[in-house]
């Protein structure tokens, strides 16, 4: 261990290599001091080290950091200095450092790097003036590291633009989804954007019955809500088809909602209904592949080409036709005569009402 006199011949040596045989030589004075000495040789080390330290290359910084990160005595503007190094040598202190005051880690958050934010968004615990800097800088991934650090404290506007921001990015969401402190309404507001695979995590962790109990009432408002939708959609279509079947409206107008919406099954009924034809024979016509019997349900009813289009886009989302079958289903249907097709209805008629 090298004595004050040695320390006096190390500081002569203003060589790279001697500053850092200097600093190395100081530290081990520091960190082997006990607690009768340790406030005075940390004073001196401090002294020395910050002297040095504008001189020193960044491995020697790097390992200085290291060395003295997680010191509680490790003299204060040292540690600033550190801190506000580059993130190779800031990141150690930044998390470990119990010298930091949160004032020190809020002024080093509003001019740091995205790295040295995150390296502070990662330690604990973490005062309200400190997030309220990195949610206001920070990037998605910073936010992430902040959102799912329990010994993170918030601000109620603070943790309000958290949400807001969190809207936007899936790894925000999945770092919050893992706190147990998120008050109910906040909540109720990050529900809505959850992917199914995070509403599944949710369930899986356990960690926040909040979360629990409000996405259960989500579910089934959400049951309640297609049920409703569904009886609501039923009855528009039954009255729409009714309308055309009394020509009170175009059959165009309800080809076009039925292809428009993907209703196949109401498009069958509607055909069903102005064919004359059983329902279900009609709904196996709408789902297979072969068109013939479509084309002359459609066309014996006045189905123009244009509302055919959006009956064979419809189709091709279910059976994946190619843009090629999808065109020859379009020039079938143009050289379908309608005189033809109404022949073609009345035979399926006569022989029970067979379409396909």
């Amino acid at each position: 261990m090298v004595n004050l006199k040695q320390l006096s011949e190390l500081a002569r040596d203003s060589s790279s290599s001697g500053r850092k045989t200097l600093v190395e030589a100081v530290t081990d004075l520091f960190l082997a001091a006990d607690d009768s000495e340790i406030d005075h040789i940390a004073l001196l080390f401090g002294d020395i080290v910050l002297r040095v330290l504008g001189q020193l290359e960044e491995e020697a910084r790097v390992a200085l950091s290291a060395r003295v990160s997680d010191h509680p005595h490790a003299p204060h503007d040292l540690m600033v200095r550190l801190a506000s190094d580059s993130i190779d040598v800031a990141k150690q202190v930044l998390e470990n450092s119990p010298v930091l005051t949160d004032e020190d880690l809020a002024s080093i958050a509003w001019e740091g790097s995205m790295d040295h934010l995150g390296a502070i968004a990662d330690r604990g615990p973490l005062g309200e003036n400190v997030t309220t800097v990195i949610v206001g800088r920070g990037n998605s991934q910073v936010l992430a590291k902040v959102a799912g650090n329990e010994q993170a404290r918030f601000t109620p506007d603070t943790f309000e633009r958290l949400l807001e921001k969190a809207q936007q990015h899936p790894i925000v969401q999945e770092a919050l989804i893992g706190r147990s402190d998120i008050p109910e309404e906040p909540a109720r507001r990050l529900i809505p954007y959850l992917s199914e695979e995070l509403r599944k995590r949710i369930k899986e962790l356990g960690t926040n019955n909040t979360l629990i109990q409000l996405l259960a009432e989500r579910a089934a408002q959400e049951v309640q809500a297609q049920m409703r939708d569904l009886g609501s959609a039923k009855s528009r279509a039954e009255m729409l088809i009714r309308d055309v079947k009394s020509r009170k409206r175009p059959i165009d107008d309800a080809v076009n909602q039925f292809a428009k919406a993907d209703r196949p099954i109401d498009l069958a009924m509607l055909l069903a209904e102005v064919s004359e034809l059983p329902a279900e024979s009609v709904t196996r016509v709408v789902f297979n592949q072969g068109d013939t019997p479509l084309i002359i349900l459609c066309r014996a009813n006045g189905v123009t080409d244009n509302a055919y289009k959006n009956v064979v886009k419809m189709r091709s989302k279910r059976l994946q036709l190619s843009g090629k079958a999808m065109t020859d289903a379009i020039n079938r249907y143009a050289r379908m005569q309608r005189a033809e097709a109404v022949r073609a209805l009345a035979a399926i008629k006569q022989r029970g009402g067979k379409a396909s």
